[in-house]
């Protein structure tokens, strides 16, 4: 493997860790039901970024900044010229307390 290629793969690898320390903590599932009641808020889609896991962390602000306590039925999309940013989306809901 040359080293560019390498230091690049070792770039990705860092920005994805980076983007998952940010992500803790929020309810995020490819699931379009969790297990317990929820209100639907809307949908929440991130920014385009130049790896998946940024993508979702960027939904999840956006689905945060509307009042959502996760998203539902995420997807994650390549777009740009050369398929290299990705765009996350999903259902952002809210749970309903229980009585």
């Amino acid at each position: 493997m040359d080293r560019k290629y390498k230091k690049e793969l070792e770039e990705i690898a860092r920005r994805n860790q980076t983007a998952g320390d940010n992500s803790l903590g929020f309810y995020t599932a490819t699931v379009d039901a969790p297990p317990h009641p929820h209100t639907v808020l809307g949908i929440a889609a991130g920014s385009r970024w130049g790896t998946p896991m940024e993508a979702v962390v960027s939904m999840q602000r956006r689905a945060s900044e509307i009042g959502a306590d996760g998203v539902l039925g995420v997807s994650i999309i390549a777009v740009g010229l050369h398929a290299d940013l990705y765009v996350a989306y999903g259902t952002a809901v809210r749970w309903v307390q229980s009585e």
